[in-house]
């Protein structure tokens, strides 16, 4: 039986994601107007076409209490947001990539270096001996930078982890009712503080930037205030991933963790193999603007096609023998873990940049690493692909 919701499909989708590519690469969940896209070729095809395949959708998709999934409107409309970037279509979404790409500039990234540095040393050094990664280092450094670049205060950065959870939880698909309300209130409080920081943004900030786009009358107050959400949720969703299953990796196999440690040259390789093993989202939706075809099947107007970058990342068309950590691989950077055409992922490099300061720094100061504990479980989302905990044994260098 076909159910992403299974707990054993959320927490280890790959055998379900083979099973897809295999016998239906382009399924629809029956009786409802989803469809899922798990091969590498379908999803190139598909971002390759954003004309046909819309990016602009407000709606999340419930597996339900005992029934079949469905999509549920959601309004941002409601709680003072819009659609932008990632949910959003050109001409704005040109607009909106232009402004916001300024501060994931080469120059910046590298700037960013002593900031990353000392955050991930004041980290360690808070995880002496023993750590629970995820949420001593993993879970927080990302929502430290991001606050940095936004110029967020640091007292409020625990909230905003917070926030950024809840807005995780209201697109999981499993979340509770309950829950479900309660996270669309946070994010109503979450847009409210954007709004009072976006009043009053400090200087040489990316708020700054968008503050005075808004006062030009590039974007509007929702646009902004919108933009700013999507930059803590995203940015902090996919570093945490990122950083959570290479420590994961490196602290389960011996032999990796050698190899990065006899040349650090090769960890931007490894990490690049790891967004692909693991990609820190596990798809994004797409609605058809006309019935068209994909993969040899007939899609509908108005259906909603969830492009499935975790599935696509392990296809052995694309890439050989794919279910295996290769560091040897061609063009390592040829995956979809942050999506593909134009909206391939605008906070990438930042991603890249603090995995691999991280990994830097965890590997100076300590002679070794292993993991402890339980097996590590994944947050249960039909969205994300993150660890919720970690716990591993370090030695000091």
């Amino acid at each position: 039986m076909i159910d992403p919701f299974a707990p054993a499909a959320l927490e280890d989708p790959y055998p379900l994601y083979d099973t897809l590519r295999r016998e239906q690469p382009v399924y629809q969940l029956p009786e409802t107007g989803i469809w899922l896209v798990t091969r590498h070729a379908d999803l190139i095809e598909a971002t390759g076409n954003p004309e046909i395949f819309s990016s602009h959708i407000s709606a999340i998709i419930y597996a339900g209490q005992g029934t079949n999934p469905t999509v549920i409107p959601a309004d941002p409309d409601a709680i003072g947001a819009v659609d932008v970037l990632a949910t959003q279509d050109p001409p704005a979404h040109t607009v909106q990539r232009r402004l916001v790409a300024r501060a994931f500039s080469p120059a910046k990234m590298a700037d960013l270096d002593e900031i990353l540095g000392a955050l991930a040393g004041r980290a360690l050094d808070d995880a002496k001996g023993a750590s629970e990664w995820m949420s001593a280092v993993a879970d927080l450094l990302p929502v430290a930078v991001i606050g940095r670049f936004l110029g967020l205060p640091d007292v409020d950065l625990p909230q905003l982890r917070a926030w950024a959870d809840a807005g995780i939880d209201l697109i999981s698909g499993v979340a509770t009712p309950e829950r479900m309300m309660e996270a669309w209130q946070e994010m109503v409080e979450f847009l409210d503080y954007l709004r009072a920081c976006l009043s009053a943004p400090q200087a040489g900030t990316v708020t700054h930037d968008i503050a005075s786009a808004v006062e030009r009358h590039e974007l509007s107050d929702r646009e902004g205030v919108s933009l700013m959400l999507q930059l803590v949720i995203a940015g902090s969703e996919s570093t945490a991933s990122l950083i959570g299953n290479s420590v994961r990796i490196l602290a389960e196999r011996s032999d990796v963790q050698q190899a990065m440690r006899d040349d650090p040259e090769h960890i931007a390789v490894f990490l690049e193999e790891v967004l692909r093993l693991e990609s820190p989202f596990r798809g994004h939706f797409r609605v058809t603007t006309r019935a068209t075809r994909l993969g040899g099947v007939a899609l509908p107007e108005g259906a909603r096609v969830m492009l499935m970058w975790g599935a696509a990342n392990r296809d052995d068309a694309a890439f050989p023998d794919a279910a295996s950590l290769d560091l040897g691989r061609p063009d390592p950077k040829s995956h979809v873990a942050f999506g593909s055409g134009i909206h391939f992922c605008i906070g990438a490099p930042l991603a890249r940049r603090e995995a691999l300061v991280v990994l830097q720094t965890l590997l100076a100061r300590t002679s070794w690493f292993s993991r402890s504990g339980d097996a590590p479980r994944h947050v249960p989302s039909l969205f994300v692909r993150r660890l919720e905990s970690l716990h591993l044994e370090l030695k000091d260098a």
